[in-house]
């Protein structure tokens, strides 16, 4: 992760908007040259304004960019900071070849993009011909990308679940080996929660005809993705952060252990235990400072996921 530059992370997920742009631009010629000018502008008109599927396409096309630009993050922490080796012994190889298996990534993903297709068939974008199967195409892709930024963030948390059987013998808090993991996991989680969030407040509040034989009970599935995301994000944002703190935790363990045997060594001079005395201390204040950071990081995306899904149903 530190490898790549936030100004290219921020370049990729600026390019979802592009794409969504584009696909809008694309949509109007097509309508234009097969159906006349009214009805193109009526599919800009809804895919700008009404629905603001310009904005929920973006997000979903940059989260997945970014996704794909950074997936490789937390292989490359774990393998670099255990044996692989000790990484035999649990299931975390499993894990990684589930997550990067492509069939039961598209056979999911079809999936949720076929139940988007019924929601959103059912509930009737107010246009006709091609500008409804496109505004109807936009949303089932946004689905569809959502499941595959959500399926790999299931296996991302195995992954690191798995190293719970590792038994830790060094220090990897000092040199922080891991917190690759806690950017990663701020960064892609964040993300997701913003598509999440916008994906349905703009589909629930928009100008659907809900003329078909469910009337306005069709509402409430515009709710799925938040339901379907929220237990995935939140168990997301802090586990994966939970398990890097204990892996820490025992390293700490192992490395004032040390250190004790270290001061009880009676060939060292007094100055000498007195420096290792203030390494000791030093490595105390740095757990209990990383711990209160973890803390205050993790509140306010708590509070962000009960809104982003109270709200809706609030209103």
């Amino acid at each position: 992760m530190a490898k790549i530059s936030p100004f290219t992370l921020l370049l990729w997920f600026l390019g979802g908007f592009v794409a969504s742009v584009l696909y809008c631009a694309l949509g109007m010629l097509l309508i234009w040259y097969f159906e006349g000018w009214s009805h193109s502008m009526a599919f800009v008109e809804a895919y700008m304004s009404s629905f603001k599927t310009v904005i929920a396409f973006g997000l979903a096309i940059g989260t997945t960019l970014v996704l794909l630009k950074t997936q490789t993050t937390i292989q490359t922490a774990v393998e670099k900071a255990f044996r692989k080796e000790e990484l035999k012994k649990t299931k975390y190889f499993e894990k990684q070849r589930e997550f990067w298996l492509p069939r039961k990534t598209i056979l999911f993903a079809a999936l949720i993009a076929g139940i988007g297709f019924l929601i959103f068939a059912s509930s009737g974008f107010p246009l006709v011909g091609l500008g409804e199967k496109l505004m109807i195409t936009a949303a089932c892709i946004q689905y569809a990308l959502g499941s595959f930024v959500g399926r790999k963030l299931m296996y991302t948390g195995m992954m690191l679940h798995s190293l719970t059987e590792i038994r830790v013998t060094r220090n990897l808090f000092t040199q922080r080996r891991l917190d690759d993991v806690n950017v990663f996991v701020m960064l892609l989680s964040t993300l997701t929660i913003i598509f999440v969030y916008v994906n349905v407040t703009t589909y629930f509040n928009g100008p659907f005809l809900f003329n078909g034989y469910f009337g306005t009970s069709l509402k409430l599935f515009l709710l799925f993705p938040a339901i379907i995301a929220t237990p995935v994000l939140l168990i997301f944002n802090f586990y994966p952060r939970e398990i890097v703190r204990r892996i820490y935790d025992r390293s700490i363990k192992v490395e004032m252990r040390n250190l004790r045997r270290t001061l009880h060594d009676e060939t060292l001079t007094d100055y000498e235990k007195r420096v290792h005395l203030m390494e000791f201390q030093k490595l105390s204040r740095e757990e209990l400072r990383y711990r209160l950071q973890l803390t205050l990081s993790d509140l306010p995306f708590g509070i962000t996921i009960l809104i982003m899904v109270l709200q809706p149903l609030l209103k």
